[in-house]
């Protein structure tokens, strides 16, 4: 059996606050496939661990490598292989949220006539072609979130990172959300999110890890018998 490729791996990293610690000697695999579900209470360390991974936190101690390129210094190669979508994502006032998009595939080395042709693909999965004409800063939170999402895929991302995937999407975004991020790790990517909601972790998540105190201290894969509240539960 051909061995799962890993495209994230975290070894001991750690990050401090002051005398506080908000990560601490984390380690972590994710392979190509994967759909991994952080969960957690608030102040865990997810939102730090996430943005050390994307690099926009220092790392204090450890090493994060996305296919083998260090998350270190300006981490070019890493970068360029990661979608992300923060927690609280933020619209440009004076920009539409299609011109974002064709920016952000700019600025990823797509080619103008690429980025037409995906930005328009991209734009059908939550039929908000309308609402990208306007401008972000009457976006409401789950117009700013798909928009982030559709950002994050552009390029040729391997890895996505999603702080908080459905705040604010209604019910049929979040199956669509969901939907798209099973279909990514088929096409060979990974996935990261971190979520406070079990129902939507349980349904699409394939692995899942609990964070506690800036640690990992739970580690599962899914399946019928291994359900994501029980691991919680277990864990805490």
């Amino acid at each position: 059996m051909k061995e799962k490729e890993i495209i994230l791996e975290i070894k001991g990293v750690s990050k401090n606050y002051g005398r506080t610690a908000a990560v601490r000697a984390v380690e972590m695999k994710i392979g190509a496939g994967d759909i991994y579900a952080l969960i957690g209470p608030n102040g865990s360390g997810k939102t730090t661990l996430m943005k050390m991974i994307v690099g926009l936190l220092r790392i204090d101690k450890g090493e994060i490598s996305i296919l083998g390129n260090q998350i270190t210094g300006e981490a070019i190669e890493a970068k360029k292989l990661i979608g992300y979508v923060p927690d609280k994502p933020e619209g440009y006032g004076y920009l539409s949220g299609k011109e974002l998009l064709y920016l952000t595939g700019r600025l990823k080395g797509m080619r103008e006539a690429e980025v037409r042709v995906r930005v328009e693909q991209l734009m059908k999965l939550f039929d908000i072609e309308k609402i990208l004409e306007g401008r972000m800063d009457g976006y409401s939170r789950g117009n700013l979130q798909k928009t982030a999402f559709l950002a994050a895929l552009l390029g040729e991302p391997k890895l996505l990172i999603i702080d908080e995937p459905i705040v604010g999407l209604d019910p049929v975004s979040i199956r669509v959300f969901g939907e798209r991020l099973v279909k990514f790790a088929k096409d060979g990517g990974a996935v990261l999110f971190a979520t406070h909601t079990l129902d939507f972790a349980s349904k699409y998540a394939n692995r899942v890890g609990v964070m506690s105190e800036g640690k990992i201290v739970a580690e599962e894969k899914l399946s019928n018998k291994i359900k994501i509240e029980k691991v919680y539960e277990k864990a805490l």
